[in-house]
């Protein structure tokens, strides 16, 4: 009982919003954490810079995309790797940050000026939910959903929404969304998923149709 109560102090230090969690969702979340360590291989880029409160927080931050869904696991084997001091950019102009069986992390931007930068979260969280909607857990373009219904629903909601952001980007209409989300079902989930945490009302302003489904995917999937 001592471990758990230690362990729900550390989540509550590393996620905030965990304070502000229901007692069986507080638990919940403790047991999804402690899986996710036991799961994932942590390893630091760079020995010499070591970030000790990694683990902790990227567990907290990346199962509250689990915290209300019957699974409990990312289910896929998993290494994460934390860069300290930033990923370095691909021929290209562009950081590698998921591939199969591993995920870069930059706890440089997480961790930006000494504080926990929000755009850092919400970018883990994008890697995240490309981990929801990987092949083992995805049935026709969609992330794993309830019933044959669910599936039918998201995914005409999904592609036609991503229609019309294809369309405001085409006659240059100004979208809070991300324009990569425009460029497949993969990056559409993954960004809007972004902001249905980081900006919630935003997206339920612009998308109310996705703002909808999400909300049934992340708090109704138990």
């Amino acid at each position: 009982m001592g471990g758990q109560t230690r362990l729900d102090s550390q989540i509550g230090a590393a996620l905030p919003l965990a304070e502000k969690l229901s007692i069986p969702r507080q638990k919940r979340l403790t047991r999804l954490v402690r899986q996710f360590l036991h799961d994932v291989e942590f390893r630091d880029a760079c020995p010499k810079d070591p970030t000790p409160d990694a683990p902790l927080k990227v567990a907290s931050h990346a199962c509250l995309l689990l915290l209300n869904r019957q699974q409990d696991r990312f289910h896929i084997g998993l290494r994460i790797v934390i860069h300290a001091n930033g990923i370095s950019p691909r021929p290209g102009g562009k950081a590698r940050h998921f591939r199969w069986g591993h995920m870069d992390i930059d706890w440089a931007e997480i961790r930006r000026d000494g504080a926990t930068s929000a755009a850092g979260i919400t970018r883990m969280l994008h890697e995240f939910a490309h981990r929801l909607d990987s092949p083992p857990l995805r049935t026709n373009s969609t992330p794993a959903l309830l019933s044959t219904q669910c599936h039918a629903t998201w995914a005409k909601v999904m592609e036609e929404e991503r229609d019309v952001l294809r369309a405001r980007l085409d006659y240059g209409v100004p979208t809070p969304i991300d324009p990569a989300a425009a460029t497949s079902h993969a990056e559409f989930f993954a960004r809007t998923t972004e902001a249905y945490f980081e900006q919630p009302d935003m997206l339920q302003d612009h998308f109310p149709r996705v703002y909808a489904q999400l909300a049934h995917f992340y708090e109704d999937g138990a």
